[in-house]
């Protein structure tokens, strides 16, 4: 009994101390993440005690605040998400781990997880690390350089990565021969898109929303083309697109609708804060995805919660939690959509039903209950 008693007691020590975690909370070019805040903030109410650090940037404002007004001490690294001074970074991280007592790192790019592998070389023999990679993305829209990516950061993963989070059965699939490191694990959409109640779908005609970067890829040019046609078509003088975001191809697609005459249909934006972006879902009875790939799709999960009908190209999420015809549709061309357009302005209450049933699954991705599946599968194991 003493035997046993004190194993357990070892056991409860190790997941006490492996609940100190060392959280990277920025990335490269974007600084302190809103989504990487969420998540930060959902740990910390679950019972975890993490250090997050970042650099000095930001990508929106008020997400330092929302860290201080918890009590979180957060870690300003100069330089961090810049890829620069590399040995000064793994000094400034190695210190932190020791101060801190940290046992555990959750780190978002290859940038981060080489600086933590050197840390870890350094501490070999005086603290055991583990390191958690959550798989953010690896070029996925280029075939060529996704092959490279694979190899680089498959490699870099099982050298160094103790565990792996996929956010989805593609990435899964990509990385096969990492499975035995891969959890899944979906990303949470922010608080604020969460409610009691279903909140009010527009009826007027299919009003259309797909935020996300202009750039190859995402094909904003195949949801204006199907749109335009579906107008001309149906002599529909209802709908109409929101395309928020900005990018290298944000005045082509704009061109693009006045020559096709929807320069009153689609509005352009710009680049949308969470919270005005969430005020555009609730405007829009349809959330719509066009990418070439998706390693998630925030622009999935996002209308999902919110009780859109969802439109989509199999990516990302996509194919893990759309059911054809029962909260959403699938689509690989232009032709293919504009069919889907015609089919849900002739029968409107499919668009309602769809987001109906989506509303009733969306808390699926509501950050504490995707942290309580994060307590099961990485700290106590």
């Amino acid at each position: 009994y003493k035997r046993q008693h004190h194993e357990t007691m070892g056991v409860t020590f190790q997941r006490f101390k492996i609940m100190n975690i060392l959280f990277f909370a920025s990335d490269y070019k974007i600084g302190l993440s809103t989504l990487l805040t969420d998540q930060l903030l959902a740990l910390h109410r679950n019972g975890i005690n993490v250090y997050p650090v970042a650099g000095e940037k930001n990508q929106e404002k008020g997400l330092e605040e929302q860290i201080i007004a918890q009590k979180i001490q957060l870690k300003r690294i100069h330089g961090l998400d810049d890829h620069k001074n590399f040995f000064r970074l793994v000094n400034d991280i190695k210190e932190i781990i020791q101060t801190e007592d940290i046992r555990l790192v959750h780190v978002q790019n290859n940038w981060q997880l080489a600086i933590i592998a050197v840390v870890k070389l350094k501490l070999y023999f005086l603290k055991k690390i583990k390191i958690i990679y959550t798989l953010h993305g690896f070029r996925h829209n280029s075939f060529i350089k996704s092959i490279m990516a694979q190899f680089i950061i498959g490699t870099a993963l099982f050298l160094f990565a103790d565990k792996v989070i996929c956010m989805c059965q593609y990435l899964k699939k990509k990385f096969r021969f990492l499975s035995y490191k891969i959890i899944i694990l979906p990303l949470g959409v922010a608080d604020m898109f969460f409610q009691d109640k279903r909140p009010n779908t527009p009826k007027n005609g299919l009003q259309i929303i797909f935020p996300a970067q202009f750039r190859n890829g995402k094909n904003q040019d195949l949801i204006i083309k199907a749109f335009a046609k579906h107008i001309h078509e149906n002599k529909d003088s209802e709908s109409y697109m929101i395309l928020p975001g900005n990018g290298p191809l944000w005045e082509d697609m704009k061109k693009l609708a006045s020559a096709l005459y929807l320069q009153d249909r689609i509005s352009f934006p710009g680049l949308c804060s969470k919270r005005q972006t969430k005020e555009l879902y609730l405007q829009s009875n349809i959330g719509i995805v066009s990418s070439n790939s998706e390693t998630f799709g925030q622009s999935i999960v996002e209308p999902f919660v919110l009780g859109r009908c969802i439109l989509t190209t199999a990516v990302g999420v996509a194919p893990d939690i759309i059911a054809t015809g029962k909260n959403g549709f699938f689509f690989r061309n232009q032709d293919e959509l504009t069919i889907l357009f015609d089919k849900l302005y002739k029968d409107q209450s499919i668009i309602d039903k769809t987001g109906e049933n989506n509303f009733l699954k969306g808390k699926m991705f509501q950050w504490d209950n995707i942290i309580q599946d994060y307590k099961k599968q990485i700290l106590n194991n």
